[in-house]
């Protein structure tokens, strides 16, 4: 996965989309996905790579308005960049931006040092959903196939 034009579909696997997530409270929905990723052989870490979540976390909500959250983190517990989304219909209270609940929820984490392929990712994702049809379509997709395909499709564009 080397350079900056990481595309979301080269790091999401289908096993690793999570539709209708929900939970006592984001910290809570946190913790299912970073155990999503533990099945990938990319995560050394598993306690080391939810601390790192959490902590970024507390520091300032990663939910960034418009439904999404990119909760991400930068630990030595992956060996290359992973990706896990989860999907909620009804919303998971993130503390966003704009006060409104998230819907996707991106948990994006790389190994240390990798600032360019992190934020070139981070970006991709925030332009992917800014379309908001195109984010409806995913929020109400009933399987894991569906969604990367949908996805695959839109980075064609």
């Amino acid at each position: 996965m080397k350079g900056v034009n990481v595309k979301l579909s080269d790091v999401l696997t289908e096993n690793r989309i999570l539709i209708n997530i929900h939970g006592k409270d984001k910290y809570d929905v946190l913790e299912k996905m970073v155990h999503a990723v533990k099945t990938s052989e990319k995560v050394k870490d598993v306690e080391n790579l939810l601390k790192k979540v959490l902590e970024r976390e507390k520091i300032k909500s990663t939910g960034i308005g418009g439904g999404i959250g990119i909760p991400h983190a930068q630990t030595s517990g992956v060996t290359d960049i992973i990706a896990c989304l989860g999907v909620s219909e009804s919303g998971v209270e993130f503390n966003s931006l704009d006060g409104k609940p998230v819907h996707l929820i991106f948990l994006i984490a790389t190994r240390e040092r990798t600032n360019n392929t992190y934020l070139g990712l981070l970006s991709r994702i925030a332009r992917l959903f800014i379309d908001e049809s195109f984010k409806q379509k995913i929020i109400q997709s009933t399987s894991p196939e569906e969604i990367i395909n949908l996805i695959r499709e839109k980075e064609k564009e």
